[in-house]
């Protein structure tokens, strides 16, 4: 790996640890200007993305533990794609 590059991941696990942070805090301002700051290329979208998810495996396994956890991620990405392939996804947001 060279310099360039490490520091390009230095960077993207720090975006990546500021965005779960203010998530948890509920700073959307300082979110937006995260995921802003992150999306100034494809190399950065992409290594902000793989960091974000080295975070949640290693929280989720720790947390959860390893079973658990990658049944957590299953069903998160299963939810996720039905609500992207609803017709109106709007209404599973709109309930009370």
């Amino acid at each position: 790996m060279s310099t360039g590059e490490r520091r390009m991941a230095a960077r993207a696990n720090q975006r990546a640890a500021a965005f779960i942070r203010h998530q948890m805090l509920g700073d959307h301002e300082a979110m937006h200007y995260v995921l802003t700051d992150a999306s100034e290329d494809d190399t950065a979208r992409l290594a902000f993305i793989t960091a974000l998810a080295s975070i949640a495996a290693t929280l989720g396994a720790t947390t959860m533990g390893r079973e658990r956890s990658l049944a957590y991620f299953q069903v998160v990405a299963q939810s996720s794609a039905a609500l992207e392939a609803a017709d109106d996804i709007d209404r599973y947001f709109d309930q009370p």
